[in-house]
């Protein structure tokens, strides 16, 4: 595997736990009964997030999951890091096996910020 290739592959893993900190953070705050928006509010400007986390915390307020960056090949993405760094057991598994469940929920051709809703409907279960 080339040097460029492996960049890439660390780069999409900066870039998976970036989505997932949004994905993660949002989740809670709903589940405490903080709005999205609220959210936003709170973190704009802030050194802690990024442009690209404060666009994708706009999208989710506005209940926009259209692809930019599909779930599936988010995922898939994910995997190949896993592979290429032997990383079968730590903060990778975990994210796999959630965008995995989110995938087989059928949201893999959505944004990857798309498992926000996953997990609200998984927090609404008995």
């Amino acid at each position: 595997m080339g040097t460029g290739t492996r960049l890439k592959l660390v780069n999409n893993t900066w870039l998976a736990f970036g989505a997932e900190a949004v994905i993660a953070s949002i989740a809670l705050a709903h589940r405490l009964g903080i709005e999205t928006d609220m959210m936003v509010e709170a973190l704009e400007g802030s050194s802690l997030v990024s442009p690209w986390q404060i666009a994708k915390l706009h999208r989710i307020a506005d209940d926009e999951f259209s692809a930019q960056f599909a779930l599936s090949l988010a995922l898939k993405d994910v995997r190949l890091a896993q592979q290429a760094g032997d990383d079968q057991s730590g903060a990778l598994a975990c994210l796999a096996d959630e965008w995995q469940l989110a995938v087989d929920h059928g949201l893999g051709d959505q944004d990857l910020t798309v498992v926000t809703r996953m997990l609200e409907q998984e927090s609404r279960r008995p």
